[in-house]
């Protein structure tokens, strides 16, 4: 098998696009994403993992590389890794992401406006409330 390449999120309609960061929860009870679906981290180091789905439900995906092909991996190298891709069953996605945040931002904005700056220029809450706000005035719900 030749193989993919893992890269960016895609969907065949892309109404949303967008990035997304974490930061790994270093503090108890978490173990780390090996451990937690069951992959032995003594034979392989995780490189990445994804979520994906849709209206019946989400899956987990991880990437990793088997422990002797890591360890020749130099930090400043940009070669390719090869990977194996494990689906995992029977776990929540969306759990083990709460479960392994410490901090955790996702972005999307419409394909329209996709590559421009969009500025935010005032602050409200939903259900709305009266906000007051220097660029547009008081503001009513």
């Amino acid at each position: 098998m030749d193989g993919e390449v893992w890269g960016e999120a895609e969907v065949p309609f892309p109404d949303w696009k967008g990035t997304a960061q974490l930061d790994e929860r270093l503090t108890v009870p978490w173990e780390g994403l090996a451990r937690t679906v069951g992959l032995d981290s003594e034979q392989w180091q995780v490189v990445g993992f994804s979520i994906g789905g849709g209206e019946h439900g989400y899956d987990l995906r991880l990437v990793a590389a088997p422990r002797d092909v890591w360890e020749k991996v130099k930090a400043d190298d940009r070669a390719e890794i090869e990977v194996t891709e494990f689906l995992v069953h029977d776990v929540d996605p969306l759990a083990i992401l709460q479960q392994m945040t410490h901090v955790f931002e996702l972005k999307m904005r419409l394909r329209a406006f996709d590559g421009r700056t969009v500025r935010v220029r005032a602050l409200s809450d939903l259900p709305s409330e009266l906000f007051v706000d220097e660029n547009f005035g008081p503001q009513e719900g």
